[in-house]
């Protein structure tokens, strides 16, 4: 069931800065193969199989677009629950995502440098079930999920993964819950 573009384009826009070479046209069919409710974490551009594809990470999959050059759109995902581990590399300009499921191992080849540690944190946070845990443990203590965040935010900022403009963008987020 398709979702409406511009909510599409609004959860894009939100996102920050991610490298999308090659793949505008992706974009333009993302919201014909999102779901209702369904959530963008990450987007990016890489290389699978040899082809170019649109990788976008939800909150339910990693979802890969390829729209063909006069018709036909490929379309792959990875469904959260399936991703068993996720490993990533980096290059001079370039570098490569692995994520293994029970099915086997797929390798996510010439995403932009400083796109790659973001989307494997981002995927990453999403299948660890240690985190999904300690969601319904902070019904306890509300406060603790509140305050890992922003010291993983930290984090984040430290190791240069997030510029200081997207580190007070992403904490104004954190502080307004």
């Amino acid at each position: 069931m398709a979702v409406d573009k511009k909510v599409v384009d609004d959860q894009i826009a939100e996102l920050g800065d991610f490298y999308q070479w090659f793949t505008k046209k992706e974009r333009n069919y993302l919201h014909e193969v999102m779901t209702p409710g369904e959530n963008i974490h990450a987007m990016t551009s890489g290389t699978l199989d040899g082809t170019t594809w649109l990788v976008t990470v939800t909150d339910k999959r990693v979802l890969f677009l390829d729209k063909g050059m006069i018709f036909g759109l490929n379309q792959m995902e990875m469904p959260l629950s399936h991703i068993s581990a996720i490993s990533h590399s980096t290059g001079l300009l370039y570098g490569n995502i692995e994520i293994s499921t029970a099915g086997g191992m797929k390798s996510i080849r010439n995403i932009m440098k400083s796109d790659v540690p973001k989307v494997a944190h981002i995927i990453s946070d999403l299948i660890d079930p240690t985190k999904k845990s300690a969601v319904h443990d902070t019904s306890i203590n509300p406060d603790a999920d509140f305050i890992s965040q922003l010291e993983r935010l930290a984090k984040l900022k430290d190791s240069g993964i997030l510029t200081d403009d997207e580190f007070i963008q992403q904490k104004a987020k954190i502080l307004s819950m």
